[in-house]
């Protein structure tokens, strides 16, 4: 045996199975990865792991030993991460058509930021010195069209000292963001620790020109070098697109600011979550069964995006420990025989930096069970009808986005009233007045106000409630 091999976890299983329940998860998996079965090679190599695991497991005696010194060498650790899969349904007909199938899981010192707004971010910048530990390591980079460390990350730093030197800046120049990056993630690369938390927080208000080709390499290189990025944007005046990918590329997250008074709100809370993150470079990998065909993931919680692919891997970013992310994973599945059919692994693996940990795993395979029989009414999983909810009144925004594009202002404006009246019906009174006033405006001018449309699309982005009421549409 080797112990250093997890073999519950092989077998998808916690060290307390049973006899009988670790016998029903090898004749599971072997069906499924036995050479046999056509498997590739990666999955015969697969089949020979699960083999192993039972082989060991399967034996009273083999078992006892083989955690008597998984014990003693320090290996018989909790699992840090847990994944819970939740199918749209358990049984499918046979069908000689597809079928739909779901599963639930750096600061800006332009011309522009003086006055109420500059001295916001100086207070929240002020805010976050007051919080750190002996052993944090915070650096400030200020940028207009050029960028200048104001201070240089270490251990220790003198907050009295630090935070004169914040009540100190300017502003003034135009705004290039990728000055900004190109110097934030210079500081960070200098203090960056195998088990430390990296991140960046990019706060602009202004539009950055030429630049934008070279602010998403830097993106793609800062997620290479485990490094994720917050963009925050504030006003309106601001490429909310750019931003997007900014975050996306490196696993952050973008966010809007409508007000100056809200800025040290949003710094608090990205704080307070950083100090939180249980793991990071988490990623997805979805090895799909035979004709089944992946169409879309999305993040639906806390906030929507859609995930991107790079490489074969979906990059998800940090987790934090006070909340899990809510992911939806739509599949189109062909036609199949009656009988136990496995349609997706699905696989997470990550860094836990408190606990030490590289490359934690966890995965769970998703089988379904196809019948030629009437199949009673199946009840769809409440989460997953609120996970659609959501999602659907999100790409609604979308959708009248695209149509007011191609100058179809009449659809444009009948989506947004049609999800004003969804939002009222779940609550956002506020998000649906944001709606029906750019309905307005779309009927008189044919365009959106700047404003409105960061609010909306941010607004129904961060939706918290899952509604059973909205249907995907």
């Amino acid at each position: 045996m080797q112990v250093e091999k997890d073999y519950y976890a092989i077998l998808g299983l916690s060290k307390a199975a049973t006899a009988q329940e670790i016998k029903k998860a090898y004749r599971r998996l072997a069906r499924r990865y036995h050479p046999d079965a056509g498997a590739d090679e990666k999955e015969a190599a697969h089949f020979r792991e699960i083999q192993e695991a039972y082989d060991v497991l399967g034996d009273a005696d083999q078992r006892e030993a083989y955690d008597r010194w998984r014990e003693l060498e320090g290996l018989d650790q909790k699992p840090a991460l847990i994944l819970r899969a939740t199918p749209i349904y358990q049984t499918l007909p046979c069908l000689g058509e597809e079928q739909a199938f779901y599963i639930r899981l750096v600061l800006d010192r332009s011309t522009s930021m003086q006055g109420e707004r500059l001295q916001r971010v100086k207070d929240a910048a002020s805010y976050i010195i007051d919080r750190l530990g002996e052993d944090d390591i915070f650096s400030l980079v200020v940028f207009s069209d050029k960028a200048e460390t104001v201070l240089s990350g270490r251990q220790g730093l003198n907050k009295a000292m630090a935070k004169s030197v914040v009540s100190t800046i300017g502003s003034w120049g135009g705004t290039e963001i990728l000055q900004g990056l190109l110097t934030g993630l210079s500081e960070l690369e200098k203090c960056r620790l195998p088990n430390s938390i990296n991140h960046l927080i990019l706060l602009t208000d202004g539009r950055t020109y030429g630049d934008e080709e070279g602010c998403l390499e830097q993106a793609e290189i800062a997620r290479q070098r485990q490094i994720s990025i917050t963009t925050l944007g504030l006003g309106t005046d601001w490429n909310d697109e750019l931003l997007d990918q900014i975050a996306a590329r490196s696993g952050g997250t973008s966010v809007y600011i409508d007000s100056p008074s809200k800025i040290m709100e949003v710094f608090r809370d990205k704080i307070h979550s950083l100090g939180s993150v249980l793991a990071r470079e988490l990623v997805l990998t979805l090895q799909l069964g035979k004709e089944v065909k992946l169409r879309e993931v999305f993040r639906v919680s806390p906030y929507i995006t859609k995930l991107e692919e790079q490489g074969g891997i979906l990059p998800l970013g940090m987790l934090e420990s006070r909340k899990g992310d809510v992911f939806l994973i739509d599949m189109l599945v062909s036609p199949k025989p009656a009988g136990q059919h496995r349609l997706v692994r699905v696989e997470v693996v990550g860094d836990v930096p408190a606990l030490g940990r590289q490359k934690e795993r966890v995965w769970q395979e998703i089988t379904v069970n196809f019948t030629e029989e009437p199949i009673p009414d199946q009840q769809v999983p409440s989460a997953i009808v609120g996970a659609l909810g959501k999602l659907a009144i999100f790409r609604m925004q979308e959708k009248a986005l695209i149509e007011l594009e191609r100058g179809e202002t009449d659809l444009a404006t009948q989506r947004l009233e049609t999800m004003a009246t969804r939002l009222i019906n779940i609550g956002e009174i506020e998000l649906a007045r944001a709606a029906l006033l750019e309905a307005g405006r779309i009927a008189k001018t044919g365009q959106l106000s700047p404003e409105g449309r960061k609010k909306i699309k941010y607004g129904t982005r961060s939706l918290s409630i899952l509604p059973r009421e909205v249907r995907h549409d």
